[in-house]
C-alpha cells in the first residue's frame, strides 16, 4: 500500500463514529434534510412559470414556455414541462414552492462568489466563514461523531469549526480504501514502539467500522439501478443507500448543474430540469418504500435567480428573487410567498418578498425542533 493510499484511508477516520450509541446530533434531530445546490443560478421563472401573465410572454418572446406545454399546478402557475415526473408529488400535496426567494441588497450584488456566500452562511457579512447548519448545531460536541455528509466538492453550508462532516463522491470509496488498508495488517508488531501501536490500533478500527458499514451498504446495492444515470442520480442513490442504512446523519448536501444559462438557454435548461425532476422523483419512491419518506425534507437553493427578460443570446443574465422546492412526507404542499409581479419590477429582477433565512428557519425550527438564529418569520411549508 502506497503513502498515497494510506492517506486516503486515514481521511475517513470521521467515519469511526458512525455507530457511536451516543450520537447527541441524531438522537436531537433525527429528521433528515436533503439540500440541493442548483448550482449557477436557477432561472426560476422559466421552472415555475406564471404562464397567464402576458408580461412573462413580452418580456421572453423566445424563452418563454408555451401555455400548452406547461404543466398546470393551478392559480394560473405551473412547472417547466421537463419535472412531468414531480407531478405526482404535488397532486399528493407533498411539494411545496416557495417564491419570491431573495437575499437584501443581492440587487447591487449578483457575483456567484457573493451570493452564494450569503446562501451558505446565512449572513451578510462578507467575513462570516460558518456555513448556516454548522451554526445551527454548534451547541452539540464535537465529537458527536460525523452530522453531515456532503456528496461533491464543497461543504457549503455544512461548513464550520464545531460541526463534523465529510466530502464524498461514493460511499463505497470508504470501502475500497480500507480493502487496501487491510493488506497492510501484520499478525506481529514491536510493542516497544507506542507509535505504529496507535496506527495498527486506529486501522483495525477502521476495519471494524468498514466491515460494519460494507454489510449495511450491500444490503441496499440494488438502489442504485432505481436512479437516473449521471452524478446527479448516482448522488442521490448514495444519499439513499445512507439513509435507509441508519447512517443516522441529520443532513446531507449534494449540487446540480451549470445553470449560469447566459447563452443558448433552452436545451441546457430543459435537461437539467429533467435531471433533476426525475432523480427526486426516483428518491421519493425509493424512501417511501423503505419508511423513510416522513423522515425526509429535500429542498433545492442557489445563489440567485435570473432577469425578467431574456438577453440577446437566447439566454437570461443574473437576477435576484427566485423561487424553490421542497418535498417530504411531512411537507405541507401549495404555494407560499407571491406569485412574482412582472409589472413591477425592480431595476428588471422580481421583488423579493421571502428572506432567504425565512426558510432556513422554516427547516430549524419546526423539522430540527432548535431556536432559529435569524430574526425572521418562518414559512409554514413543513407540518
Amino acid at each position: 500500500m502506497n503513502r498515497r493510499d494510506f492517506l486516503q484511508s486515514l481521511s475517513v477516520l470521521p467515519f469511526l463514529h458512525l455507530f457511536s450509541t451516543t450520537n447527541s446530533v441524531a438522537s436531537e434531530a433525527n429528521n433528515i434534510v436533503v439540500l440541493v445546490e442548483l448550482k449557477g443560478g436557477n432561472d426560476s421563472l422559466n421552472t415555475l412559470i406564471p404562464y397567464q401573465d402576458p408580461a412573462y410572454y413580452q418580456l421572453r418572446p423566445q424563452l418563454a414556455i408555451r401555455q400548452q406545454q406547461v404543466l398546470n399546478l393551478g392559480d394560473s402557475m405551473g412547472m417547466h414541462p421537463a419535472m412531468q415526473a414531480l407531478m405526482q408529488l404535488w397532486n399528493n400535496k407533498e411539494m411545496a414552492w416557495i417564491q419570491g426567494i431573495g437575499v437584501p441588497g443581492q440587487e447591487q450584488a449578483r457575483s456567484h462568489f457573493t451570493s452564494i456566500h450569503h446562501w451558505e452562511t446565512a449572513s451578510l457579512d462578507p467575513n462570516a466563514d460558518q456555513g448556516w447548519v454548522s451554526q445551527v448545531f454548534r451547541h452539540f460536541s464535537s465529537n458527536a461523531g460525523l452530522q453531515g455528509i456532503v456528496l461533491g466538492d464543497e461543504l457549503g453550508p455544512l461548513l464550520g469549526t464545531n460541526f463534523n462532516a465529510i466530502n464524498l463522491h461514493d460511499p463505497d470509496e470508504f470501502v475500497h480504501y480500507l480493502d487496501k488498508l487491510r493488506s497492510t495488517v501484520r499478525s506481529s508488531v514491536d510493542n516497544s514502539n507506542p507509535m505504529l501501536l496507535h496506527i495498527l490500533d486506529v486501522q483495525q478500527k477502521l476495519l471494524a467500522a468498514g466491515a460494519q458499514i460494507s454489510r449495511q451498504l450491500q444490503t441496499n446495492q440494488g438502489i442504485k439501478q432505481q436512479f437516473p444515470a449521471g452524478d446527479f442520480g448516482a448522488s442521490l442513490a448514495s444519499v439513499a443507500r445512507m439513509i435507509i442504512s441508519d447512517f443516522q446523519m441529520p443532513v446531507y448536501k449534494l449540487s446540480l448543474g451549470n445553470f449560469d444559462t447566459h447563452v443558448s438557454q433552452p436545451a441546457l435548461h430543459q435537461r437539467l430540469l429533467k435531471e433533476l425532476a426525475t432523480g427526486l422523483a426516483a428518491f421519493s419512491q425509493v424512501m417511501r418504500e423503505h419508511h423513510k419518506w416522513e423522515q425526509v425534507v429535500v429542498l433545492t437553493y442557489s445563489e440567485f435567480g435570473r432577469r425578467a427578460a431574456e438577453n440577446r443570446s437566447m439566454g437570461t443574465d443574473h437576477g435576484s428573487a427566485a423561487a424553490h422546492l421542497a418535498i417530504g412526507g411531512k411537507v405541507r404542499g401549495g404555494f407560499y410567498g407571491q406569485h412574482p409581479d412582472l409589472l413591477a419590477l425592480n431595476a428588471g429582477d422580481i421583488k423579493y418578498h421571502v428572506d432567504f433565512r425565512s426558510v432556513y428557519a422554516s427547516l430549524v425550527q419546526r423539522w430540527w425542533h432548535q431556536p432559529s438564529l435569524w430574526d425572521v418569520t418562518d414559512i409554514p411549508f413543513i407540518a
